[in-house]
């Protein structure tokens, strides 16, 4: 009898234990939950930036399995070294496609050169201005060339995400690193890379990896299909469950690099409905000529290729067809522009 009692006291007391176990972990896991879920309703504030950009929808927009969306990815030159406070320019330019029910992304290039109206902006009242893309966003912000993109193509722009130099390195930092395969062989700022090997890049060897142009055989060509395999990578290491662990060096991160109007329900609902679109790329690029106006470099497009390229972005999201007499045309355009230089490549802007 003496032995049963001492055996129903054992199992009753560990039975005990395992019961405080559990709340205890129960607890553990709650605690870490809500402080997380807090941490990233505080960070989505702080980041969050509300656009007026021009409508170039009939509907609004609403994130679902079943709608496709698109987004701006705008890589600003600013936040880092010498250009700290100055109000940058657009060095990467990247129009997003998301499709669910073909599951597929598309990252399209626009090249900061391309030769653009800047919408809105009038330094001389009543008159249209013409300038590189990448000025667009120094004469007004992400509005500014959000919008010019918009009509340069004739594609709503629903979504946009804003990232300085400074964010771009501390992002890939706290995810651990990226893994990349470089496309050539180059030295940028005292980083190397070997064409066709794969390794695992800092932060500070993703920018430079990004951004170098002058060498690369495709020059800003070259560095869009660069950009592209750095914000692929990031996507990736960032849709992985490896990051959750690290995620607070990530908010951080984001809180002083990042804009975006995205919410916090607009993010979640996009993990959950386009996280599988997002693992599938596809890559077009904006082509063009070379255009030199008073000695100045800009990438001339031609308004078929902008139109053929609006029609499969249109595609893809599932809007209709458009024709030329859709699109915003030029003074360059009207001129019937034919370009024949084959003058060497040449770039007002310094590298920073």
């Amino acid at each position: 009898m003496e032995d049963n009692r001492t055996a129903k006291f054992s199992k009753k007391r560990r039975n005990r234990k395992v019961l405080y176990l559990f709340i205890g972990i129960f607890l553990i896991g709650y605690t870490f939950f809500w402080k997380a879920l807090n941490d990233v309703n505080r960070t989505s504030n702080n980041i969050f930036n509300s656009l007026n950009t021009n409508n170039k929808r009939e509907s609004q927009v609403v994130i679902e399995a079943t709608q496709p969306i698109s987004f701006a990815f705008l890589g600003v030159d600013n936040g880092s070294f010498d250009r700290v406070d100055v109000p940058g320019r657009t060095d990467a330019i990247l129009i997003g496609t998301v499709n669910p029910n073909t599951r597929t992304t598309t990252l399209t290039s626009i090249p900061r050169d391309t030769y653009a109206l800047m919408v809105d902006y009038e330094p001389y009242e009543g008159m249209p201005y013409y300038d590189k893309m990448t000025h667009a966003y120094a004469f007004g912000d992400a509005e500014m060339a959000i919008n010019s993109v918009q009509e340069h193509l004739n594609i709503p722009v629903d979504y946009y995400v804003e990232v300085n130099m400074q964010g771009l390195m501390d992002i890939v930092d706290a995810l651990g690193g990226i893994e990349v395969t470089s496309p050539l062989t180059f030295d940028y700022q005292g980083n190397y890379f070997t064409e066709g090997e794969t390794r695992i890049i800092t932060g500070k060897e993703a920018l430079a990896f990004s951004r170098m142009r002058k060498t690369d055989p495709e020059g800003d060509f070259g560095r869009q299909k660069r950009e592209k395999l750095v914000i692929k990578a990031i996507l990736d290491k960032a849709l992985s469950l490896g990051t959750i662990t690290n995620y607070e060096s990530i908010l951080e991160t984001l809180e002083d690099n990042v804009k975006t109007n995205l919410t916090i329900n607009d993010m979640t609902d996009m993990y959950f409905s386009y996280g599988k679109s997002l693992k599938n790329f596809e890559t077009k690029n904006l082509v063009g000529e070379e255009l030199w106006l008073d000695d100045i470099y800009y990438l001339y497009t031609y308004p078929e290729d902008r139109l053929a390229l609006s029609n499969e972005l249109r595609a893809e999201l599932e809007l209709p067809e458009i024709t030329i007499d859709d699109l915003e045309l030029s003074d360059v355009d009207y001129y019937n522009y034919e370009p024949d230089y084959n003058e060497e490549y040449y770039d007002d802007d310094s590298e920073y």
